[in-house]
C-alpha cells in the first residue's frame, strides 16, 4: 500500500497522521505507543 492509499483510508489503530510536527514528547509517546501494541506508522506533514 503506498502512501496516498494510507492518507484516504485514515487514521486507525496503527496510523496517526499528523500536520505538522508535534512536540518531541508528543511524538515520543505515540511512537511508543505503536511500540508497546501491534506496530504503526506515523506521517507527518
Amino acid at each position: 500500500m503506498n502512501i496516498i492509499e494510507l492518507i484516504k483510508n485514515g487514521e486507525s489503530k496503527t496510523l496517526e497522521l499528523k500536520e505538522k510536527l508535534p512536540a518531541s514528547q508528543k511524538l515520543a509517546a505515540t511512537a511508543v505507543a505503536f511500540s508497546n501494541t501491534a506496530g504503526g506508522k506515523i506521517i507527518i506533514g
